[in-house]
């Protein structure tokens, strides 16, 4: 391995060898290239081979008539060099379509945030699946994916396909944490007091803490700058034997480079120039291949950047190229194709690169754009419009017819209201106005069908969207049925588009992003972004084993039918009617033994409105609330009841119990007082007792 240091020999670039045509000889028996010689001659091959085919296709892609006919600048009209003064009104049919269209992919695709669904399979932890869904919503907002999901659909509906690259890049994940500056101070009495905070007008208390963990990153990829296996007949990149990607540093993007190779301790394959620096010092024209750059845009006539290899102030601002070759097994990096920079084994295993068309073709890999489909129909529609313009503007500048005889004029005259002119013979013939010729009545309908074939072709028909139509088209959008199927025919255009990137670009990514976290990140890089997220509640009720052997699914929240949502929508009202009626729910419980959860349909209302805030209306109780709720719920009431009636009946058997003893007590009473008078009535002799013995009853005393 070359000595990735700089020692300022100034030689410059040191090419690794011509460039040959590859033979058997030249790889081992498992397939590995010999010399370093051979690794650029692939990558070189293998790019001129692609560019070629482009080059030979330019005429059937139409790449630059898409480009130019998105600006339409104005066309001009030459006669004898010098230009014509006619009506050049310009017609932005294909710029139109493709930014009506895009916005609402993008839309459909985002609606949601995040935008997946993860759901867990049986024996996952909801607290795991939450901690999934943070960690995936970070990432992806970390490499901007709803931006270079943006311009990628930009690109697919305009030229028809759409490429995007993915890996991971180490990244410093910062997190700062304010501690809050305040004094507390107790006031009151000291059995009940009262606790106030009051803020300090002191610098914020701000701690940091950062990690550099290996980051995903997802990024769109310019059509021109990919160059792909010619012999690729499928509409996905991902079945192509090898993927060149065209990339440009300059000098400061290749140090950076070189120092980070340098500090990662992983400079097994690298092989930098000796004298970096050199290597701009002896390059004055960059070896920028354009070819392909030039047959998709157009140059001049419309606006763009200007080209990587125009020059700069700063002579290390210069662009290099870099062609980063990769196949299943090896991943190989040229420099200015002379210098093999790196050269090594491709870690995915599989081509790092996506990509989706908006129509495709058969036995090709790309596809069709709105810029191919509706373009015609643009140059269609700017020149009969122009045309037109023409005729009607013989009304208001109209020639003049004179005899051939003694009315020649012998300079230019000029014609005004109020002018006299002195004319031979009779002034009718002489001299007047040449008749206006007539706009033909049907090109009227060849420019509405021209425009109805765009909206056809294309889906943005705001009339099919809205359901309604006019003039001709009227028959069927008189009924709501008719005007259903012509909104579903409308949505349905844009389904084949957007179900091509959802199953070849989002769904594999996401499958991707589980596979690079899984493989590359660690337990504490996890950690430290969860806190991130979603605070230290989260991470110390999370374990990592649970983690790791969680089973979940993915689910893109885009659904397959645009159509088929828009109906959904439409439905909800009925579908709740039903769900509402007392029949179906006992129904439900006696026979199934089940309920309706009303939750779930309050949340498809607000999806289907789009309003996105059910959390704000739909909030946990209180203690207080569940308290009341519980005291006024019919079991509460039942049980108040009944124990108001135990509590009324105990009091009237106790009640009867006072009132029995009240008169047993009267009853002995009375049976006293009876007693003692009747007992007052008899005589002692009667009612008396016999003495034992002696005088009255007593004992006789004996001495």
């Amino acid at each position: 391995m070359a000595d990735i240091l700089d020692d300022s020999d100034g030689i410059g670039l040191v090419s690794d060898g011509p460039v040959v045509a590859l033979k058997t000889s030249d790889f081992t028996a498992t397939g590995e290239l010999k010399e370093v010689s051979g690794d650029l001659s692939l990558v070189i091959t293998s790019a001129q081979s692609a560019r070629d085919f482009l080059n030979n296709r330019q005429w059937n892609l139409l790449w630059r008539d898409a480009d130019l006919l998105f600006q339409a600048p104005r066309p001009m009209t030459v006669y004898e060099n010098t230009y014509v003064l006619e009506p050049n009104v310009q017609r932005f049919t294909v710029a139109k379509v493709c930014n009506a269209i895009v916005p609402q992919l993008y839309k459909g695709l985002f609606y949601a945030d995040p935008p997946m669904l993860l759901r867990p399979r049986p024996g996952t932890a909801q607290t795991v699946v939450d901690a999934k869904t943070a960690l995936f919503s970070y990432v992806l907002d970390n490499c901007r994916f709803k931006t270079h999901t943006k311009w990628g659909l930009e690109t697919m509906a305009h030229l028809g396909t759409g490429i995007w690259k993915w890996g991971y890049d180490w990244t410093e994940i910062k997190t700062s944490k304010r501690k809050a500056s305040a004094i507390v101070v107790k006031t009151g009495p000291d059995a009940a007091p009262t606790v106030l905070s009051i803020p300090k007008d002191v610098p914020p208390d701000v701690t940091t803490s950062s990690m550099t963990v290996p980051m995903p990153f997802f990024e769109h990829r310019p059509l021109d700058k990919v160059l792909t296996d010619p012999k690729l007949a499928l509409s996905d990149i991902r079945e192509s034997s090898w993927v060149v990607d065209v990339q440009y540093m300059d000098f400061y993007q290749m140090d950076e480079l070189r120092k980070a190779v340098k500090e990662s301790d992983s400079e097994e394959g690298w092989s930098f120039p000796k004298d970096l620096k050199s290597v701009w010092n002896h390059v004055t024209t960059p070896k920028l291949d354009n070819a392909v750059e030039q047959l998709a845009y157009m140059k001049g006539a419309v606006h763009h950047s200007q080209d990587l290899n125009e020059g700069s102030a700063d002579p290390l601002r210069v662009k290099l190229e870099i062609l980063e070759y990769w196949d299943k097994t090896r991943k190989i990096l040229v420099l200015n194709a002379e210098k093999v920079i790196f050269s090594g084994k491709n870690e995915f295993e599989v081509v790092p690169f996506l990509s989706a068309n908006w129509w495709n073709r058969p036995r090709a890999f790309y596809g069709m754009g709105l810029g191919l489909i509706v373009g015609q129909n643009q140059r269609v529609d700017q020149g009969t419009i122009n045309a037109i313009l023409k005729i009607l503007s013989f009304g208001v500048n109209p020639m003049y017819i004179k005899r051939r005889d003694s009315n020649n004029l012998t300079q230019m005259v000029r014609t005004n209201i109020g002018k006299v002119y002195t004319v031979d013979g009779e002034a009718d013939k002489a001299l007047h106005l040449m008749e206006s010729p007539k706009i033909p009545g049907d090109i009227w309908t060849a420019l509405r069908e021209n425009e109805n074939a765009t909206e056809s072709s294309s889906g943005a028909d705001a009339q099919l969207v809205q359901g309604s139509t006019a003039g001709p088209r009227a028959g069927m959008g008189r009924t709501s049925g008719g005007a259903a199927i012509q909104a579903n025919a409308s949505a349905t255009r844009l389904d084949g588009p957007l179900d091509n990137f959802i199953e070849q670009v989002f769904k594999p990514y996401l499958s991707i992003l589980d596979s690079l976290i899984f493989h590359h990140m660690s337990d504490a890089a996890i950690l430290h972004i969860l806190g991130k997220v979603r605070g230290p509640a989260l991470v110390e009720s999370l374990s990592m084993q649970e983690y790791w052997d969680a089973q979940v699914g993915f689910e893109v929240l885009a659904g397959s039918s645009m159509a088929a949502r828009r109906t959904m929508a439409q439905s909800m009202v009925m579908l709740t009617q039903i769900l509402d009626n007392p029949q179906i729910q006992d129904q439900l419980a006696d026979i199934n033994e089940e309920y309706i959860d009303f939750k779930p349909i309050i949340k498809m209302w607000a999806e289907g409105s789009e309003w996105k805030n059910v959390d704000d209306f739909i909030k946990p109780m209180t203690a207080a609330m569940k308290a009341k709720r519980a005291a006024n719920s019919k079991a509460a009431q039942t049980q108040a009841m009944t124990q108001a009636k135990t509590q009324g009946d105990q009091q009237k058997f106790e009640q009867k119990q006072q009132l029995s003893s009240q008169e047993a007590d009267q009853r002995i009473s009375r049976d006293l007082v009876i007693g003692a008078a009747k007992a007052s009535g008899f005589s002692e002799a009667i009612e008396g007792e016999p003495s034992a013995g002696g005088l009255e009853g007593q004992q006789p005393t004996v001495a």
